[in-house]
This record gives C-alpha cells, sequence and structure tokens, in this order.
C-alpha cells in the first residue's frame, strides 16, 4: 500500500490544534508548516507527472523541488501558476522552518501553511 500525502497534510493540521496547549509552540509550529509544504509538494509532483524524477547528482540540476515549483509557474493555466506561486512560498517558509533556528515561526504562518496546502488541494479538486 503506498503512502498517502494527504496524511502530512492531516498530520498537520492535528499538530496544529495542539499548539496553544503545550510548552513547544515553535516546534509544532515549525513542524507544521514543514510537514504542510512536504504533503502539498509531493501530491504536485504526482499531479505534474514528475514523480519518478530524480535529479542526477553532481550536475547543475536545480533539483526536483525548484522543477516542480517551475512546471506549475511556467503554466500556461491561471490556477496552475497559482499553485507554483503557493508552493514557491510555502517551500521557503518550510527552508525555514527546517534550517533558520534564528527565525520566529509562529502559530499565524503555520495555520497559513495549512490554508495554502488546502488551496493547492482544492485546485486540484480534492479535499483532506
Amino acid at each position: 500500500m503506498s503512502f498517502n500525502w494527504k496524511d502530512y497534510i492531516k498530520l498537520a493540521k492535528e499538530l496544529y490544534d495542539e499548539v496553544n496547549k503545550d510548552s513547544m509552540e515553535e516546534a509544532y509550529s515549525r513542524t507544521v508548516i514543514s510537514r504542510s509544504y512536504y504533503g502539498i509538494f509531493c501530491i504536485s509532483r504526482i499531479k505534474a507527472g514528475l514523480e519518478s524524477y530524480r535529479p542526477r547528482s553532481h550536475t547543475s540540476d536545480p533539483g526536483v523541488h525548484k522543477k516542480v515549483i517551475d512546471y506549475y509557474k511556467n503554466s500556461n493555466k491561471l490556477e496552475e501558476k497559482q499553485v507554483g506561486k503557493i508552493l514557491d512560498e510555502l517551500r521557503w517558509h518550510r527552508n525555514n522552518a527546517d534550517y533558520d533556528r534564528n527565525k520566529n515561526l509562529g502559530k499565524d504562518l503555520a495555520e497559513r501553511a495549512i490554508l495554502k496546502a488546502n488551496e493547492v488541494l482544492s485546485i486540484f479538486g480534492e479535499r483532506i
């Protein structure tokens, strides 16, 4: 049985619901942002037909994340361009959440990440 990438977005929502109940608000918020991005990124990658794409190491290949985002940003379809814009924004926040310990990422940004991931699902005609 293959993994359902929507489960990352569901998990993000469940973690978000715990943000105010715990002293680890920052850790929860960062995890929500990260899982929201990865869940919708993987779904978007499949929809773009790039699931099997693997960048070649030691080349100038920009990587699968950029390739998927550019696929949508360069589309002629307005809704797909919006997907690219959202993915780009979520990736930026995910990079901050995962790599920048000095960046303050609170529950408002975590909530926005969930909303944006669900917006992309809606564009794809799907929901959680």
